[in-house]
C-alpha cells in the first residue's frame, strides 16, 4: 500500500511491487491506501462564513474556520468548521455582556433603567446626568439610547410659578371673603325677619286725623252763629 501523501501509480504484480506516486497540488491522502488517485483538498467557502485554519497538504486535508467576525455554527469532522454564522451586533440601548469568538456568538443585555447608549457594540451602558448636580432642571426625560436633557433655570419660570402661586392665593381669598360675606348676610336676614315679625305682634299705629280738628271749630263757629240772631230782637225790643 502506498504511504499517506501518495497513492498508487503503479500496483503490484507477481514479479514488482506497488508504485507509488505523490500527491500533487491541491490534492490529499491521510492514511496508508492503494487508490490511484489522491482526494481533492476541501474549499473553504467564504459565503458560507468559512476562511482557511490550516492549508492543504498532500498527507492534511483543509482545514476551515470561521471568518473574521463569524463563530462556528456546524462543526466538521476533521475538527474544523463547515459553516460559520456572523456575530450578533448590540444595537444602541445595550451593552456587551461577552464578546463573540470562533466557538460562541456576542451575548448583548438591555441597558438597565437609568443608564443608556448610543453606538452599536458598547461596552458600557452610561449613567443619565443629574441635572440638580449642575444647578439646571431637567428639560427631556433619558431613555435607553438617549441621555437627560437638563436646562437653565429660567427666570421666566421663576416668575411664572410666582404669579400662578399668587394668583391661586387671591382666588382663594376671594372664595373665602364670598362664603364669609354669604353667611353675615344669612345672619343679617334672620335678625330682620325677628324684628319683623315683633312689630307685627304689636298692632299697627293709627295715624292722627288732623282733619276732625278743623270740623269742631267749625261746629263751635256755627253755634255761636246761631246763637246771635236769637239775641238781635230783644235788643229792638228794649229800643
Amino acid at each position: 500500500m502506498c504511504s499517506p501523501g501518495s497513492s498508487v501509480f503503479r500496483p503490484c504484480t507477481q514479479d514488482s511491487s506497488t508504485s507509488c506516486i505523490p500527491c500533487t497540488h491541491g490534492t490529499y491522502t491521510e492514511e496508508p491506501n492503494g487508490l490511484l488517485k489522491c482526494f481533492p483538498c476541501k474549499n473553504c467557502d467564504q459565503a458560507l462564513g468559512l476562511a482557511v485554519l490550516h492549508q492543504c497538504q498532500r498527507h492534511k486535508n483543509t482545514i476551515c474556520g470561521p471568518l473574521t467576525g463569524y463563530f462556528c455554527s456546524g462543526k466538521a469532522r476533521d475538527g474544523g468548521c463547515d459553516q460559520g454564522q456572523k456575530h450578533t451586533v448590540c444595537r444602541a440601548g445595550q451593552s456587551v455582556k461577552s464578546q463573540g469568538t470562533a466557538e460562541s456568538d456576542t451575548k448583548c443585555e438591555d441597558c438597565p433603567e437609568g443608564t443608556f447608549s448610543t453606538k452599536d457594540m458598547s461596552l458600557n451602558c452610561i449613567p443619565w446626568t443629574d441635572c440638580a448636580l449642575n444647578g439646571k432642571v431637567k428639560h427631556t426625560e433619558g431613555s435607553s439610547t438617549a441621555d437627560v436633557q437638563c436646562q437653565k433655570k429660567s427666570v421666566g419660570l421663576i416668575v411664572g410659578l410666582t404669579v400662578g402661586f399668587v394668583g391661586l392665593l387671591c382666588v382663594s381669598l376671594f372664595v373665602a371673603g364670598v362664603f364669609i360675606y354669604l353667611k353675615n348676610k344669612g345672619k343679617l336676614s334672620r335678625n330682620q325677619s325677628s324684628e319683623t315679625g315683633d312689630k307685627e305682634t304689636e298692632g299697627p299705629d293709627l295715624p292722627i286725623q288732623e282733619s276732625m280738628l278743623p270740623a269742631s271749630n267749625n261746629a263751635n263757629h256755627r253755634s255761636k252763629a246761631a246763637v246771635t240772631p236769637c239775641l238781635q230782637p230783644s235788643l229792638t225790643g228794649k229800643r
